[in-house]
């Protein structure tokens, strides 16, 4: 995938650029309505060590840090991590490359890689192998990349322009765009995973909002569904689902009990556990998920 800005996806600059706009506090707040919350309630344990590759602005970092896990984050974009430092004086910091990590095999019981490795043109095979290597034996890593879903196959003859079919990652020098991700189907990912030693236990496709915003005419309904019509469907829904802004009647239980509320928990949380609606939650996540989670543990000869 390829996209008009000046910077290559896997620069830090970009990546800078980025995150300087965002606002950390509803980063921080989505974490109570992650679509992955399960996932890491089940491996960040408290006590755990655990590592993000590619932290940016440490929302994660900050938010299992406060739940007793001694979480790392680390970061090739250093001005994003002072401000975080100087948010959050805290945490546990390093400015590094996923590539190349700084730390000694088998040092972590969990490593949190969240839309990481696509970003290098030349392959994401070294940053998994370091991923690995860094793991304790045992050890889990939590990695997502894009997905390539139903909508994606379908869209791609029309989309030559911005996305081109590889075999294999190679440098693809053009003129009149950058480098920014490359999209994977499952089959692809895993086989990436168990040649550096990794044995898929279980995948979980997210960001189903996201995923619609491939096609245009929906990106409105998109970010209606997620929040308040404007930004990202995660940021605008954070504010929604955690803020004062959110006037849904919950039971006892804490579940929504207005429509709005229970489509925010089909759409944003993406709770497949839902009885009939769950189900298509599900379909949907193939159809249109945008990111493809992969729980890994690491294999050992």
């Amino acid at each position: 995938m390829y996209h008009a800005r000046a910077l290559h996806g896997g620069t830090p600059d970009l990546w800078e650029e980025n995150w300087e706009h965002n606002d950390f506090e509803t980063a921080l707040q989505f974490c109570e309505s992650d679509p992955l919350l399960p996932l890491f309630q089940r491996y960040a344990t408290p006590g755990s060590t655990m590592l993000e590759g590619g932290c940016g602005q440490g929302q994660y970092v900050a938010y299992y840090s406060a739940r007793n896990v001694k979480v790392v984050g680390l970061d090739f974009a250093q001005q994003t991590l002072q401000r975080l430092r100087d948010r959050v004086p805290n945490l546990k910091l390093c400015a590094g490359d996923v590539a190349a990590l700084p730390f000694p095999d088998d040092t972590f019981d969990l490593y949190y890689s969240g839309g990481v490795v696509e970003h290098f043109e030349g392959g994401p095979e070294r940053a998994i192998a370091e991923a690995r290597r860094v793991l304790k034996t045992g050890g889990v890593l939590l990695i997502s990349v894009p997905y390539l879903n139903l909508l994606r196959r379908g869209l791609s003859p029309f989309r030559a322009k911005v996305w081109k079919r590889v075999k294999d990652a190679a440098i693809d020098v053009r003129e009149d765009s950058k480098f920014f991700q490359y999209i994977y189907s499952t089959r692809e990912f895993e086989a990436m995973l168990r040649q550096a030693g990794l044995r898929v236990i279980a995948t979980q496709g997210y960001g189903i909002l996201w995923g619609l915003y491939d096609v245009s005419f929906l990106e409105k309904l998109a970010a209606r569904i997620g929040g308040n019509g404007t930004g990202s469907p995660a940021a605008s829904s954070a504010v929604q689902t955690n803020g004062e802004s959110n006037s849904t009647a919950t039971p006892g239980n804490g579940r929504p009990t207005t429509v709005r509320g229970l489509l925010k928990r089909l759409a944003v949380n993406e709770d497949d556990t839902v009885p009939i609606a769950g189900l298509g939650v599900r379909l949907m996540r193939v159809v249109c998920a945008n990111m493809m989670m992969y729980v890994c543990r690491r294999s050992d000869p």
